[in-house]
């Protein structure tokens, strides 16, 4: 391994470790919460942002991965074929969502539905940028710790996004919604 890329070796283990695991729960996840909702259009819209979650972890994966195998040239080639791939499938997946109706004015999280496309193609062509100049200069240390640094922003957009899909933050226990329930001994 390039001298760098040696000293994240540990962090590559536990890169494709984590967002292994986490796409497992990701994945049930979207299942458990796509149960309990009629709503179609409810269910494509969190369909495309688990979608775009999925697809930050696989790039993670597969880069963290791929690096394990040694050196920046690899590391480089691997960040730029997941940077295609990952500027392709948010370009297939923003389409989806505007069909959705995801960008539509008045809709409730239309802000914040533009901000995950934008962090989406802005990083992947961060992350290709990086690539093609690491490709460049693979003795380049800045260059490996920024697309390391990438793998670190990815993590955090996908389980931003990942908490979007899943409601908790709209979901309430049961006590919140028919108030407190009061046993017998309690009147």
């Amino acid at each position: 391994m390039a001298p760098l890329l040696g000293h994240y070796q540990t962090f590559f283990t536990a890169s494709a470790g984590a967002s292994a695991a986490i796409l497992g729960l990701l994945v049930v996840a979207v299942s458990v919460v796509n149960t309990d909702d009629a709503d179609a259009k409810t269910r494509e819209r969190r369909t495309v942002l688990a979608g775009s979650a999925f697809l930050t972890l696989v790039d993670a994966f597969f880069v963290s991965l791929v690096a394990l195998t040694g050196g920046a040239t690899i590391f480089g080639t691997a960040n730029l074929v997941m940077a295609m791939f990952g500027l392709l499938a948010t370009t297939r997946l923003i389409a989806r969502a505007n069909r959705a109706g995801n960008f539509s004015r008045g809709f409730p999280t239309r802000t914040l539905n533009i901000t995950f496309a934008s962090i989406s193609a802005g990083g992947y062509s961060t992350q290709l940028g990086l690539a093609i100049a690491l490709l460049a200069d693979t003795r380049s240390s800045g260059l490996q710790r920024a697309l390391v640094l990438v793998i670190v922003g990815l993590f955090g957009s996908a389980l931003g996004r990942a908490w979007v899909v899943t409601g908790i933050q709209r979901r309430r226990l049961p006590e919140a919604v028919d108030g407190p329930h009061r046993s017998s001994e309690e009147t």
